[in-house]
């Protein structure tokens, strides 16, 4: 088998799971990603946040607010505990 034909494995979890354990939420018009320029809410609880970050042309989540190669926000109805920022980001699909 051909390094190309190969499967591409990566550590990042499915879109399937992260929905499935997170639950994410539309934002106010009632599309699942939030705006970047200044939609969450100054008083907001980080652990039911997610970034949509851009990394070499593929978008990944990643738990909290984040500000470097933010794509925008995604805001969940379960929050994320210490063990999932340790864990590796999901893909964005």
């Amino acid at each position: 088998m051909t390094v190309s034909a190969q499967k591409q494995r990566t550590r990042c979890g499915s879109w399937r799971t992260f929905e499935q354990r997170f639950q994410p939420m539309p934002a106010p018009n009632h599309d699942l990603l939030w705006e970047v320029r200044g939609e969450v809410p100054a008083d907001a609880d980080y652990r039911y946040w997610w970034t949509v970050v851009d990394c070499d042309g593929r978008l990944y989540v990643t738990p909290g607010l984040r500000f470097v190669n933010r794509f925008a926000y995604i805001r969940c109805a379960v929050q994320w505990s210490d063990e999932d920022e340790r864990q590796p980001d999901y893909v964005y699909e």
